[in-house]
């Protein structure tokens, strides 16, 4: 059973080792510039520093657990090393000269023949110590804690998500009204615009119809009249003729004109009412369907807004207008409802 100061020697001896394996350069041990190209140990340098890197990597590690005979193994493998690279850092060819590419090509082999050796030996106890310096109770913590973070972000996000989904369509659902009744407003001041500009025609049309009937009148009070009375009593009826026609003619050309004027402005009044009559059917249209609780009563008023719109109206020019129909009116919304459903 080895003593603690054994096992304290061991440790302080693998330790200088492994200080002395770590201050070796590999690249120096090629010896180029000294053994020149033709016995330089330059094919070796990739081995080297394999080598090198390994024992590198144990010195990193924390010994204080390894038991005696590992350090023994240890502390023989590290010499082992240490040996082989002082016989090359001292190769010369004054101390090998019957062959010295030959002892050379003998030191390159030893330290490449051995690696498996040193790997199988160093790598285990690399492994352990590693493994013994890693927390893996803090490992598990750490990830579950990463775990149960990710599980609130992604419920967090989820719920993001969804929220940020409703508003979206909410908002959608509001500029589509928005935009619904934005529409109806608009084409409810087409309508208005046209019943304004016939109600300026019906004034103008009114003011004609005056003017015509003031005209009429006038003539026949006093053109007329004046022209008579300056005929005389013994006048003849051939004269009487001759001078009344022309004025008869002037008179009806009058009555026409007031005829006229009086007609258009009937006409210009009633387009005047009917496009207030569609432009209201417009305006009230999104109260009433809102207003209305079932699809049969939106349906009903859809229809009467539609055909108070879309049908043919009576201008007002034409004495016997036909009655508007409102057959293919319905038929067509009726279809549209359809294709809806």
């Amino acid at each position: 059973m080895p003593t603690l100061e054994q096992e304290v020697q061991a440790r302080k001896k693998l330790k200088d080792l492994l200080d002395g394996l770590n201050s070796i350069d590999p690249d120096s041990l090629a010896r180029t510039d000294i053994l020149g190209q033709a016995l330089s140990f330059q094919s070796g340098v990739p081995i080297f520093r394999r080598t090198l890197a390994l024992f590198r990597e144990l010195s990193e590690c924390n010994l204080d657990e390894t038991s005696f005979s590992r350090l023994n193994q240890l502390v023989d493998i590290s010499q082992s090393v240490w040996n082989q690279f002082q016989a090359i850092k001292s190769f010369s060819v004054e101390q090998n000269p019957a062959n010295p590419t030959g002892r050379r090509d003998q030191l390159l082999n030893e330290l490449r023949d051995a690696w498996d050796n040193y790997y199988a030996v160093v790598t285990p106890q690399i492994a352990y110590s590693k493994g013994r310096a890693t927390d893996y109770s803090a490992l598990e913590r750490e990830a579950r804690g990463t775990l149960s973070l990710m599980k609130d972000l992604t419920t967090s996000l989820t719920t993001e998500k969804d929220k940020g989904i409703a508003e979206i369509q909410g908002a959608l659902e509001r500029v589509r009204r928005a935009a619904a009744e934005a529409g109806v407003a608009q084409h409810a001041i087409h309508f208005s615009q046209e019943s304004q500009r016939y109600q300026r025609e019906a004034w103008w049309w009114l003011a004609a119809s005056v003017l015509f009937a003031g005209g009429t009148v006038a003539y026949a009070l006093i053109g007329l009249s004046a022209h008579l009375v300056g005929l005389g009593e013994t006048a003849t009826v051939a004269r009487v003729v001759q001078a009344v026609i022309p004025r008869i003619i002037v008179i009806s050309i009058l009555s026409f004109g007031l005829v006229w004027a009086a007609r258009n402005y009937s006409a210009s009044r009633h387009n005047l009412v009917v496009n207030r009559h569609r432009q209201n059917a417009l305006s009230t249209f999104e109260t009433f369907v809102k207003a209305a609780g079932d699809a049969q009563t939106k349906d009903a008023v859809l229809i009467q807004a539609t055909q108070s719109i879309f049908s043919a109206q009576p201008s007002g020019f034409i004495r016997n207008d036909p009655e508007p129909g409102s057959n293919q009116i319905v038929e067509i919304v009726r279809n549209l409802a359809g294709h809806k459903e």
